[in-house]
């Protein structure tokens, strides 16, 4: 009878372990440390048994939109948004979204977790993706804000100004590590690209300001180290063909006299450059000579000589006279 009744405990504690609370991944039987607010920043230091959970993108169980990052200081978590899923150690760190469903499991493990309302804060441009981010291991600067974070929550400060200083390093170490996100790696190195593929790509979208090595390369599936490689035993780098199809294009525009009454931040809107300063220096540096005066040169006036007078000019008298 004892041990039916410890029987059906266990599995009541497992069910329990398993279901997804009210909060998302937050789970009653995860045994916090400590927990403090900073500001749009709600930092926790938890104990997770072993355990599955899911969110349904409820937001973490949130009012507001947000986002987590976890620092695992203990134990492994195997966290999964859509297909791609990533087993996370000791010393990495990762970046989930609420508004995407997570499957989160673990034998137990020991972390530090901020919850970000991500909408109050300066890092909102840079969190536009809904996948799966992680830092390895050997990325220093995780490992270094979460000792931070460990610290400011062991004394997150005694009165409102020490409180608003340390919101204010919050921001600035969770701002860091966020902009400066790891490549994603790819598992498929072997992908087949043509050189001459790329360069008509950057041809054809050098007008867009963002594009760069590692738009491109994630447009081709590969690392931006592979992309490098292949321009490896040319005169210029991506980056080389890249400015040399915006100077190009803004080079042509400028002799363009159908493009006259065009102004130079549009042109450098056309071309791919961000501003007209922007666009002054690079042909500045490419011709020696400013916008203005590439201009001056193309359209400078061409004297019209009256088609008579130079019949006149060519003709001898004494040829015009014979033919009298």
């Amino acid at each position: 009878m004892v041990a039916v009744t410890l029987e059906k405990s266990a599995l009541r504690s497992e069910k329990s372990a398993l279901r997804p609370d009210r909060n998302g991944l937050r789970n009653d039987n995860a045994l916090r440390g400590r927990s403090a607010r900073f500001g749009p920043y709600q930092v926790s230091h938890i104990q997770h048994p072993a355990m599955r959970l899911e969110s349904d993108g409820d937001n973490f169980g949130h009012p507001w939109r947000a986002v987590r990052m976890t620092f695992v200081l203990d134990g492994e978590l195997k966290l999964q948004m859509g297909t791609h899923s990533e087993v996370v150690g000791p010393r990495c760190a990762a970046l989930t979204v609420g508004w995407q469903p997570v499957k989160m499991e673990t034998t137990g493990a020991r972390v530090l977790e901020v919850d970000i309302a991500v909408e109050r804060t300066q890092m909102n441009g840079f969190l536009k993706c809904d996948d799966l981010v992680v830092w390895p291991p050997e990325t220093a600067l995780p490992s270094a804000t979460c000792a931070a974070l460990r610290e400011l929550l062991m004394q997150p400060g005694a009165n409102d100004t020490v409180r608003n200083e340390t919101t204010r390093v919050v921001d600035q170490l969770l701002t860091a590590v966020v902009t400066c996100r790891p490549e994603p790696e790819m598992t498929h190195e072997c992908v087949i690209v043509d050189r001459e593929h790329i360069l008509e790509y950057v041809r054809a979208h050098h007008t867009n300001q963002e594009l760069s090595p590692i738009r491109i390369a994630n447009h081709f599936g590969i690392s931006t180290r592979t992309l490098h490689r292949l321009f490896e035993g040319d005169t210029q780098t991506i980056c080389g063909y890249l400015a040399e199809a915006r100077i190009n294009s803004a080079l042509t525009q400028l002799r363009d006299r159908n493009m006259a009454d065009a102004t130079l931040e549009q042109i450098a809107e056309l071309s791919g450059y961000g501003s007209a300063l922007a666009l002054r220096r690079a042909v500045l540096s490419a011709t020696g000579k400013t916008p203005s005066e590439v201009r001056a040169e193309t359209f400078v006036a061409v004297p019209v000589v009256p088609v008579a007078d130079v019949a006149v000019a060519d003709v001898p008298v004494a040829d015009a006279t014979r033919a009298a």
